[in-house]
């Protein structure tokens, strides 16, 4: 793995950041640590209402989540400040 690939960031490591464990993580959004599970490691992909719940609770941008999950974010702006 070269160091731009482990720069990209993870869902598992944007977890482990948080403190968290899978189990507390799962608790936390009312779901099953298999969910997160399947989740980190690529086998699904979580709905936009769960996302942004993930984004909450890990404290990281939306942007952040979609790279995390592999999801091409090109072309879509940043939010403009208010």
């Amino acid at each position: 793995m070269n160091s731009q690939e482990q720069s990209k960031p993870t869902l598992k490591n944007l977890r482990e950041s948080s403190g968290l464990t899978q189990e507390e993580l799962s608790r936390r959004l009312n779901l099953s640590f298999r969910t997160i599970g399947d989740w980190e490691t690529g086998k699904k992909i979580p709905r936009f209402d769960n996302i942004i719940l993930l984004a909450r609770e890990l404290k990281v941008s939306l942007k952040t989540l979609a790279k995390a999950f592999r999801l091409n974010i090109d072309g879509i702006p940043d939010d403009e400040p208010s």
